[in-house]
């Protein structure tokens, strides 16, 4: 164009998309591991924030899709999320490497007990939901700057059900000003935090997400890890999400 002059490349020691898919395959080598351990009495807390993946492998017709014996334990996540040092949302790591707080640690054990919640209400009212049991998982301790392009390509690789469907796994009670907003698909497809009950309905029944599930269950396809997935608005907004503290 006629006065409008090339920009040079931007300034890139190292490519984004390769240290993307360096994280990601240090995250899936790691080994398998009970998530019902991290609410053991005899856990033992280790420090640093980090990546790591949810697998499911329990009997629920919905994720029958991603858990045995369609798929290996470990194939395919339900949920992908990561865990920041404190401070991080406000900008405050500066230069330090991670953090001598066990906050991966703690995410995990607050997903445990979220699911551990779900499994104790299902009990109470008689019906079938989520058992802590059935979930594995995997962790990584990274430095965190370098968990975001990790988490990304998880992501639009393998399209977690629970990052792109049904949100809301990942939150907390809410707080300054939030009681109103809706209770998220999450709560509504597997009732059983008590603070959840408290938020008004979410537009959409059990039933009707359900049916989302089931669409998203069939368009999975297992991912070329050496591609750069699509990113998409589904994948966009999934990556958006803040996680809880």
């Amino acid at each position: 164009m006629p006065g409008v002059s090339h920009p040079e490349q931007p300034y890139n020691p190292l490519d984004r998309v390769e240290l993307g898919k360096s994280v990601e395959r240090a995250l899936l080598a790691r080994p398998l591991v009970e998530l019902e351990g991290f609410l053991a009495r005899r856990a033992r807390k280790f420090s640093g924030a980090g990546l790591y993946a949810l697998y499911y492998t329990g009997s629920l017709a919905c994720y029958a899709d991603i858990a045995p014996p369609h798929r290996q334990p470990g194939e395919v996540p339900i949920y992908v999320g990561r865990a920041r040092p404190p401070g991080a949302r406000q900008g405050a790591l500066g230069l330090e490497s991670t953090t001598g707080e066990p906050v991966l640690f703690d995410r995990l054990r607050q997903h445990a007990g979220s699911i551990q919640s779900v499994q104790r209400y299902a009990e109470e009212s008689g019906r079938q939901d989520l058992t802590l049991e059935d979930f594995l998982c995997r962790h990584l301790v990274a430095d965190d700057i370098w968990v975001p392009l990790g988490e990304a390509l998880l992501i639009g690789h393998y399209r977690p059900v629970w990052n792109v469907v049904v949100d809301g796994f990942g939150n907390h009670a809410p707080g300054g000003g939030r009681e109103q907003q809706a209770r998220s698909l999450w709560d509504t497809l597997h009732p059983g935090r008590r603070w959840a009950f408290r938020l008004p309905d979410s537009p959409r029944d059990a039933s009707q997400i359900r049916a989302l599930v089931a669409r998203h269950m069939a368009t999975l396809v297992r991912p070329d890890l050496d591609t750069v997935p699509e990113v998409d608005e589904e994948v966009r907004r999934a990556l958006a999400q803040e996680p809880g503290p």
